[in-house]
């Protein structure tokens, strides 16, 4: 499915003919002209997408710039900070788009975009790691509290007397106690405090993000997803945006330069290290090309 099908950036002389006009009315503004000339002196101002398309380049090479330009004029929410330039509502009023057609606007002529697309960063990702850390931990001392409180009111038969927690009668059947009179370390533990820690590591805990974030029929915009995801799991997140592309009716634009996600069946590659930026396949990627060499001088240790 395609929500979006086409984003133009002003050109080079469009950029001139601006930056022109407003330094002649601002001869002293010392204000920097990012965003512009990032995509333009790459040749890169329009970029027509497919169910999957993926800007790849290095650090600097304006994959990021591109992305902050389509979410921000599509008003996408975010968390995440990000470098917006003294002139970025400027850049933002010159850049244009173009939507598709789809059911569900046909039901509500005021449906918009941005309520069919939603942007995902990698800070996002690590923001909600560091949160899950945090909530693990808090969880951690409240069981070690709880274990503590069952320790010394126990009584002799090794249990704490249920009527000391003061549970109603409706309470005591929903936690499937009954007529228990005494609860064990584990009941006592699981119901005052709880026991649910996300024993996940770091990047099993972003790959979930990632995938209860991710629903059918939707525009998703990723900046460089594969942050904080092993080698197996960017395997496995490419294997889940094909697979919600191809049966879910979802539509993906990905900032990356990881091996996994280029290599996406169908994706459609935009090179911003080229100069000017083109489209390619994931073996012509400079990139790509250096990992097919390492890997083909060691072959026969793999054979």
């Amino acid at each position: 499915m395609i929500y979006l099908e086409n984003f133009r950036f002003p050109t080079f002389e469009q950029e001139d003919d601006f930056l022109a006009s407003y330094f002649c009315a601002n001869p002293s503004s010392m204000e920097t002209i990012y965003p512009f000339k990032v995509l333009s002196v790459k040749g890169l101002d329009s970029l027509d997408f497919t169910e999957i398309t993926i800007l790849y380049g290095g650090n600097g090479s304006g994959k990021s710039t591109a992305l902050n330009a389509i979410s921000n004029k599509l008003g996408l929410a975010r968390n995440s900070v990000y470098n917006k330039g003294d002139m970025q509502s400027a850049y933002l009023r010159m850049c244009r788009y173009k939507k598709s057609v789809y059911e569900d606007e046909e039901e509500d002529d005021h449906l918009e975009l941005k309520d069919k697309a939603t942007l995902i960063t990698s800070d996002d990702i690590f923001k909600y790691m560091l949160d899950t850390r945090r909530n693990n931990a808090a969880m951690k001392r409240k069981i070690e509290k709880a274990a503590d409180e069952w320790y010394a009111n126990r009584s002799r038969n090794g249990k704490v007397p249920i009527s000391d927690i003061g549970l109603t009668p409706e309470q005591r059947v929903k936690l499937g106690l009954g007529r228990v009179r005494g609860l064990n370390r584990s009941q006592y533990v699981r119901i005052t405090a709880g026991e649910r820690i996300n024993t996940f590591s770091n990047g099993e805990t972003g790959f979930m993000k990632f995938v209860e974030s991710i629903v059918p029929d939707r525009l998703y915009i990723l900046d460089e997803p594969e942050n904080s995801l092993s080698c197996a799991l960017q395997m496995e997140l490419a294997k889940y945006i094909e697979g919600s592309a191809r049966h879910f009716g979802c539509q993906f634009i990905i900032a990356t330069h990881s091996p996994f996600l280029l290599a996406i069946g169908g994706a459609k590659i935009y090179n911003l290290d080229g100069d000017p930026a083109t489209i390619s396949k994931f073996w012509e990627l400079p990139n790509m090309r250096l990992y097919y060499e390492l890997f083909k001088g060691y072959q026969e240790k793999f054979e």
